[in-house]
């Protein structure tokens, strides 16, 4: 139970982060021209990075890592395909 508490006392944690992975995505996106697919390890290798500096290197730091990686991009996907839907109608 105290193993569950301690991973919902870090999700403002995972959603600061995931903020900033997304503008950081953003701006690697327009500023470089870097293709897609290397934005996505770029992004993996700095949300793995962060949570290393902040728990130290551990597997639940990589794992809390992976998850705000994901979480990220899937709202950045998300709100992708409801922009897209907004101009279609």
């Amino acid at each position: 139970m105290q193993e569950i508490k301690r991973i919902y006392d870090l999700l403002p944690h995972i959603i600061c982060i995931c903020l900033i992975l997304n503008i950081l995505g953003n701006t690697i996106k327009m500023t470089f021209k870097v293709p897609s697919k290397y934005i996505v390890w770029i992004l993996l290798l700095v949300s793995i990075v962060i949570n290393f500096v902040f728990f130290g290197v551990s597997f639940e730091s990589f794992f809390i890592g992976f998850v705000t990686f994901s979480f990220s991009v899937s709202s950045y996907d998300l709100i992708r395909c409801v922009s897209k839907i907004r101009k279609s109608k």
